[in-house]
């Protein structure tokens, strides 16, 4: 029977952490331990800084890779990450003991070497069947896989074991394994270019490896190799391979890993800047024997003329993208929103979408996005539904080449919002449009009509051209939406009142009129021509359905609000006629629902009685009041 120990992340980083204060310890009481018995502990500030350096990056190194191993064990890729850390920890103790301050005996010495150089090849073999097998599986990684432990172990045990021993063939080892580094990241760049999610994977775990360990390579191993001094103690080059840790970390996680194929082409050039001047340095010292001063300027130099114009191109080649400018995209939005039909409005909606992102696919969703979201690694970002478009699912940013990143969702949140505002205040608009047309409508029912009519019982025929020629110019003031002069409210009442007169007159129907208001007053010119309209609909009942031989017409203007008055001695209200009417009492309504007044109607075999009471703003009613009748 076997034992199944279930371990928890907690529990399996315990042993990098045992590994790596290990090395703390034994390191640091080498360095810090009295010179001789009796003598006081060194002080941790006078101890070459090398060795602190050296000690920060083995534990850093041992303690991120083993985190990520402890997170998932069984990832072979994972684990090929974790025996890259244990590697990083051997070669930096064994540079961390060159510079202690008591010297070391021959055999301690040549352990050192040993383990720097043993852990140094073990970084790269580790690296190298890692992008065998990661992100994706190398045609022949297996063979390759097994080739690659077999071939550079033993290259490596070859020189560091008695009698072959030559610890300084190990920067042409690492050097060898840097190239094919190099060459694996081409390749998996290249494999997984069908795939967009794996292929930014390898471009940030190429651009972490090989800037990080490319700046050691190229400022340490390779000068050594080809029989120069390396251009920065080797001990100062070390921190670069924290860069590859936090990098691996990341993309071996896959934690949003969308959007980091871009920032890795921008580690990459940085850090390629930095390693151009220092070649550049070293290169104006040693063959022109510059000072240092000369050489380092004139690097900066060359490294503004030429390596920053070919690293802008480099970028926009490699990325090929387009910022699109805000005045455009909220120009293009705003079109979008705009467009005269549902139709246009979607396609509009989907062409925007499609030149900002370029994705592969489009389709509609069948279910309801409230917002825009980012999904699979980047592979998708899902719309929601605006701009009478369906919600919608946008695959592989940039034509498969990109991974949509935080800047895509923030550019998407921007437009749906202000497509959502533009709809809004296009609906607001629409709905002004359609209450303008209702308006337009009551008019010419209640004022077009009425006056229409009262031409029509005209017997006079001057009298009826001029009735003609009032309604032309209240057709205009419907048009203009009666702007322009505004006349006193009396002039305006009093000419409505002969009117009135007129209409009634031929029908022996006599009309008392009074008119309370303040001398000068202006409701506004909405609420006037409502007046005039309701007025005009109320005598034009009176004149069809009343028999009246009376009609009273009140008005009164004050602070409190307008009421309008008008009745009659007919016959009254037949059957449901109050609750219902005809469409002149339903214009009327309207009307006063507009303006937020109330209507009462009511009548019986006596007459009919219609009130109706519309609040007024204290800047029309004037203070006082002046009677009229």
């Amino acid at each position: 029977m076997t034992l199944a120990i279930k371990t928890t992340p907690a529990v399996r980083m315990i042993l990098p952490a045992l590994l790596t204060g290990a090395m703390l310890l034994v390191i640091a009481f080498m360095a810090l331990r009295p010179e001789t018995p009796g003598a006081g502990w060194r002080a941790p500030w006078a101890i070459d800084p090398a060795v602190w350096i050296a000690l920060a990056v083995g534990v850093g190194a041992c303690l991120i890779s083993g985190g990520v191993w402890a997170l998932r064990p069984a990832d072979p890729a994972v684990l090929l990450f974790a025996v890259s850390g244990l590697a990083t920890l051997a070669f930096c103790a064994g540079a961390a003991a060159g510079y202690l301050p008591i010297p070391l005996t021959p055999d301690q010495a040549i352990l050192a070497a040993t383990i720097n150089a043993i852990g140094a090849s073990a970084f790269g073999i580790a690296m190298i069947c890692l992008f065998l097998n990661y992100p994706a599986k190398l045609p022949g990684n297996r063979i390759l896989t097994r080739l690659t432990v077999a071939g550079f172990g033993i290259w490596t045990l070859s020189f560091t074991i008695w009698p072959w021993r030559a610890f300084g063939i190990i920067q042409l080892v690492t050097f060898t394994e840097m190239l094919l580094i190099v060459a694996l990241v081409v390749l998996q760049v290249w494999a997984t270019r069908k795939d967009p999610a794996a292929r930014a994977i390898a471009i940030w775990l190429g651009a972490s490896v090989v800037t990080g360990s490319g700046f050691f390579i190229a400022t340490v191993a390779a000068p050594i190799t080809f029989g120069f001094a390396p251009l920065i103690p080797a001990i100062y080059a070390f921190p670069s391979f924290l860069l590859i840790y936090a990098g691996l970390a990341v993309g071996l996680l896959r934690y949003r890993v969308f959007g980091l194929g871009a920032w890795a082409f921008q580690v990459f050039f940085h850090l390629g800047a930095l390693l151009a001047i220092l070649i550049a340095d070293a290169a104006f010292i040693g063959l022109l024997s510059l000072d240092t001063g000369m050489a380092f300027s004139a690097s900066l130099v060359l490294a503004a003329v030429f390596y920053l114009p070919l690293r802008s191109l480099a970028w926009r080649r490699l990325m090929r993208e387009q910022d699109p400018g805000a005045p455009d995209v909220f120009a293009a939005v705003i079109d979008t929103a705009l467009a005269p039909s549902p139709g246009q409005r979607a396609s509009h909606w989907e062409a925007l979408l499609r030149r900002l992102y370029r994705p592969l696919e489009i389709a509609p969703l069948d279910s309801a996005v409230p917002e825009p979201v980012v999904l699979e690694d980047g592979l998708v970002l899902l719309i929601p539904a605006v701009a009478e478009a369906p919600a919608l699912r946008l695959g592989y940013r940039s034509e498969g080449r990109a991974l949509f990143g935080p800047a895509d969702l923030a550019l998407a949140g921007r437009m749906v919002d202000l497509v959502r505002y533009a709809e809004a205040s296009r609906g607001a608009y629409d709905r002004g449009v359609l209450e303008e047309r209702a308006r337009i409508a009551r008019d010419i029912h209640d004022n077009i009509g009425a006056q229409l009519l009262r031409a029509l019982h005209s017997p006079e025929a001057t009298r009826k051209d001029a009735m003609i020629r009032e309604t032309l110019t209240d057709i205009r003031d419907v048009i203009n939406n009666a702007e322009g002069f505004q006349a006193p409210l009396e002039d305006v009442l009093a000419d409505l009142r002969a009117e009135t007169a007129d209409r009634l007159e031929p029908l022996g129907i006599e009309l008392h009129w009074s008119l309370r208001a303040s001398p000068g007053v202006h409701p506004d010119r909405g609420k006037v021509q409502a007046l005039r309209a309701m007025i005009r609909e109320a005598v034009s009942n009176a004149i069809k359905h009343s028999g009246a031989k009376q009609l009273v017409v009140s008005i009164e203007v004050d602070a409190g609000g307008l009421v309008l008055k008008v009745e009659d001695d007919g016959c009254g209200l037949k059957g449901g006629a109050a609750a219902n009417g005809g469409r002149g009492l339903a214009n009327i309504r309207d009307r006063v629902g507009h303006l937020g007044g109330e209507i009462t109607l009511g009548g019986d075999s006596a007459g009919t009685l219609l009130l109706v009471t519309i609040p007024v703003s204290p800047a029309e009613a004037a203070q006082g009041t002046a009677r009229l009748s």
